[in-house]
């Protein structure tokens, strides 16, 4: 550490000259402490494990489509893993992207997996059990989710409730599914559309003020 001999102080990080008097230092001078770490290299690494995760999807696409090709069977099976794998690496993305903000990456996730679910209906030939088992499975799973997340990471009301409202829109939109026919197995749709009921009116009960500011916020009242 470098001395002052006239001031009388140490001096912790390096100087060429005393930054009082201008006077010469006496002793080694130390590196300068970083006041922030460097997060470059740890960083570097997490998206270098990302490009590796994508790189090995397009080649599970590939070669599967080769193998398909080489070995034909009646069923296209290789578009079924290609598109199996393409949702995969989309809600893997999502994910990654929105990793800072877990209660907003839990919203998106839930948003594509419905999304999923009624993709493969449609592939797989529809039958219903998107809307009638998938959807309802998944909203009345982010319930929960949420409640862990927000009871671990001690957040406000204001922070969380925009979340939970969506969440419970989602599902009360269940049972407007129910009501113009969509959906023929009724029982989880109305099983998630009265949870979603309850966990509105708790939080407006509970939580009235914060439901009606963020409403207000939404529809700029």
């Amino acid at each position: 550490m470098q001395y002052c001999s006239k001031c009388r102080v140490f001096i912790e990080n390096p100087h060429e000259r005393c930054p009082l008097c201008q006077g010469k230092l006496e002793g080694e001078a130390k590196e300068e402490e970083k006041l922030f770490p460097d997060l470059t290299e740890q960083k570097n690494r997490l998206f270098l494990g990302f490009r590796m995760f994508t790189f090995c999807c397009i080649a599970l696409i590939v070669l599967g489509l080769a193998a398909n090709v080489m070995f034909p069977m009646k069923i296209f099976w290789a578009g079924f893993l290609a598109a199996a794998v393409t949702c995969m690496w989309i809600l893997t993305t999502v994910a990654f992207v929105k990793r800072r903000n877990l209660l907003k990456n839990t919203l998106w996730q839930m948003v594509l997996l419905c999304g999923v679910f009624v993709f493969w209906d449609f592939l797989t030939g529809y039958r219903g059990w998107s809307l009638e088992y998938g959807i309802p499975v998944v909203i009345l799973a982010v319930f929960p989710v949420l409640t862990v997340m927000v009871k671990l990471m001690k957040l406000p009301a204001a922070y969380y409730m925009i979340y939970y409202l969506l969440t419970c829109a989602a599902g009360l939109l269940q049972l407007l599914f129910w009501a113009v026919g969509l959906i023929e197995m009724h029982r989880l749709c109305v099983l998630c559309g009265a949870v979603s009921a309850l966990v509105f009116v708790g939080l407006w009960i509970f939580r009235g003020k914060y439901v009606v500011e963020e409403m207000r916020k939404k529809t700029h009242m």
